[in-house]
């Protein structure tokens, strides 16, 4: 045993006087320039690029084996310019010697000074780097055996830390025509010892030219590592960036990212929890965990809420014009929550809750293809009034509802045909309780379709003034010119107060049902109307149509030509029935059986309106039941009366030519009749009704 003890004594003697003398010798031995030399040429050999280092080269052997060297720069590919590809300030790399033998691994602070690093690609889509690495096909396959028996697990792996100071990245990709740079990169990474938490601090200066923009990132936290390096935690991350740029609300944006991060690649997994996202004063808090994270079929799942918030504010900070709007008080309160599920292909927001002012929203929306932009919902909002967020009437300015093809073609603006056909919806809708353009109704259900150009709405119902509404709207914009049909229906519905609600006022009453079928086309609101075609059915009961009074102008016209009195008039028509079918062709309304009812008279004619000018040409036939001027005088007379003007001030006009014809006729008749009677003997004057 004591020889044994001896010859060990020995051995480690010599080795320790091995070390101690190459410690001593083997810096005097080296030539650093011919080390330069040597390392250029086989830089060069292999890679055609020129490597020089005109920095220091510096050695240690024991007790740690270490390299230093200084300025070195690489020079870059043919086309990219005389700036070195890459090139750094100074490197420091230090093992500690005795440890390895241990197989303990032993570093000291890792430094690398200066790095830039300058990428880019040509015009042509060819990097400056692709030379560097062999292609796929020329790189010989592994040896699985030969790697795993040549493998040598260390026994422990302890880093002082490791620093990166002032590094620069530029990546100029001229193919795209845009640069992008991060500078001022410094890394800080404390002491790396196995399961032992490992403080890290990184900060850099992110610049990109369209648009211009400069963003200081800095991050920080504390990494644990276990032993097998696959399971990692990042405690109290921290990330937080201060940007300025012109496309940036008020040219600033400040934001701040917490969380507790972990990551276990034996199971694929990540777990994010107490994440608070802060971003223009909004506060996002959550969870979130992902499965099969670096797959080809990664999925995440979570919960985030947004805390309550002014969107109003929210606007003023991005820089944003307040909306004008009729009640000051909205856009005052705001929050949201939901859950969600992703993948690279599709997201989904469920459990949506969604409060906006005095409106709440629950339901689902998702995205079930990005490549498609493949948009599905099912949302509920429980009452909201929409015109608190409309610009303020104007004094004497009716807001009216927009026509169907008004509100798809925006107005009289044109129809944005490009983001139309780049829809892709599919959802439902429904509103408790909704109030638009004055017009109120409740049980609103529509659902929504629109594909490659093709947008339709049905069913779409609500129940409105004591009535319904169903409807069935398709716009297709495949083709070069915007195309809309209609086919609607109201059925019990109120007229008077839904007109005084959508007016201001109203000159129809009664219950009206009413059922069209159109088509359009065109770009906006007036060209629809110039092309406008289909079918109308209109029936109204028990109403009043005000300023146009048929009745009173009958009177007027028979007082003149009697020469008595104008009497009084009502300025209103009252009926007990009001029917009509019309066609529509090119935005002329044809109506050729136009029939009315009344306690006192029967309307009967045909005529056209213009939805482009909104004119009116009817000529109608009046049959008093019961006269006002002498009982029989007028009743069963047909009188001829011609409607014109506009929708808005229609005049009632009775054909005086007629009247006079017929009053003329009239006193003929009389004469013979008295003619007649003088001549009759007595007993058979009665006959004649006299």
């Amino acid at each position: 045993m004591n020889k044994l003890l001896r010859l060990l004594g020995i051995v480690v003697g010599l080795l320790v006087a091995v070390v101690v003398v190459a410690a001593l010798v083997l810096p005097q031995l080296i030539n650093a320039d011919k080390i330069r030399e040597e390392v250029a040429t086989r830089v060069k050999e292999k890679t055609g690029r020129d490597l020089v280092i005109a920095g220091d080269i510096g050695w240690s052997v024991f007790p740690w084996l270490g390299v230093e060297i200084g300025a070195t720069s690489l020079s870059n590919a043919k086309g990219f310019g005389d700036a070195p590809f890459a090139q750094i300030a100074g490197v420091q790399v230090r093992v500690k010697l005795l440890p390895l033998l241990r197989k303990e691994v032993e570093m000291s602070t890792l430094v690398l000074d200066g790095l830039q690093l300058n990428l880019a690609k040509d015009k042509n889509g060819r990097s400056n780097w692709a030379d560097l690495s062999p292609a796929e096909s020329t790189k010989p396959a592994p040896d699985k055996a030969q790697t795993s028996s040549s493998a040598m697990p260390l026994a422990a792996l302890a880093i002082d830390g490791v620093e990166i100071r002032d590094a620069q990245v530029v990546w100029d990709d001229r193919a795209a025509g845009s640069k992008q740079q991060v500078e001022q990169l410094n890394l800080r990474v404390g002491a790396i010892r196995p399961a032992q938490p490992v403080d890290i601090v990184l900060e850099f200066v992110a610049k990109s030219g369209k648009p211009e923009m400069a963003s200081r990132v800095k991050l920080t936290g504390q990494v644990a590592l276990s032993e097998s390096f696959q399971q990692i935690e990042v405690r109290d991350l921290t990330l937080g960036v201060d940007a300025e740029g012109a496309n940036l609300p008020n040219g600033k944006l400040t934001a701040q990212l917490s969380s507790q991060l972990a990551v276990d690649l034996d199971k694929q997994t990540l777990s994010l929890k107490d994440l608070l996202v802060t971003v223009l004063d909004l506060k996002l808090q959550g969870q979130a965990q992902g499965t099969n994270i670096s797959g080809t079929a990664p999925q995440f799942a979570g919960t985030l809420k947004l805390a309550e918030f002014a969107p109003r504010d929210l606007l003023k900070r991005m820089g944003q014009e307040l909306p004008e709007v009729s009640d000051a008080s909205v856009l005052g309160k705001a929050e949201a929550e939901f859950a969600f599920k992703a993948t690279s292909k599709s997201a989904t927001l469920s459990g949506l809750k969604l409060q906006l002012d005095d409106t709440a929203i629950t339901g689902s929306v998702g995205i079930g293809d990005f490549a498609k932009s493949a948009i599905n919902f099912d949302l509920l909002v429980d009452a909201i009034d929409l015109d608190r967020y409309l610009p303020p009437q104007k004094p004497g300015e009716a807001k009216a509802a927009p026509t169907p093809a008004e509100a798809a073609a925006g107005g009289a603006a044109a129809l944005p045909v490009e983001t139309l056909r780049g829809l892709n919806l599919n959802g439902t809708l429904k509103i408790g309780q909704l109030k638009a353009y004055q017009l109120r109704s409740t049980d609103i259900r529509v659902t929504v379709a629109a594909k490659d150009g093709l947008v339709r709405v049905a069913p779409a119902s609500a129940k409105l003034y004591q009535g319904s509404y169903n409807g069935d709207v398709t716009l297709d914009v495949r083709g070069k010119e915007p195309r809309i049909a209609l086919d609607e229906k109201v059925a019990g519905v109120q007229a008077g107060p839904m007109l005084t609600d959508m007016l201001g006022s109203t000159k129809v009453t009664g219950t009206a049902n009413v059922a069209v079928k159109l088509t359009a086309a065109g770009n906006d609101a007036v060209a629809m109307r110039k092309n406008m075609n289909g079918t109308a059915n209109v029936a109204l009961t028990d109403g009043v149509i005000k300023g146009l009074d048929v009745l009173g102008e009958i009177r007027k016209a028979y007082a003149l030509v009697r020469g008595k009195p104008q009497p009084a008039t009502t300025d209103q028509t009252e009926f007990s029935a009001l029917t009509g079918t019309a066609t529509i062709t090119n935005g002329l309304i044809n109506n050729p059986d136009l029939l009315g009812k009344s306690p006192l008279m029967q309307v009967q004619g045909n005529g056209s309106a213009d939805l482009v000018s909104e004119r009116l040409d009817y000529r109608i036939s009046t049959t008093l039941v019961d006269s006002l001027e002498g009982k029989g005088e007028l009743t069963g007379r047909p009188i001829p009366v011609h409607i014109t003007g506009t929708f808005s001030a229609p005049k009632v006009g009775v054909d005086m030519e007629k009247v006079l014809t017929q009053e003329v006729q009239q006193k003929l008749e009389e004469k013979v009749q008295e003619k007649l009677q003088d001549k009759l003997p007595e007993n058979l004057k009665g006959l004649f009704g006299r």
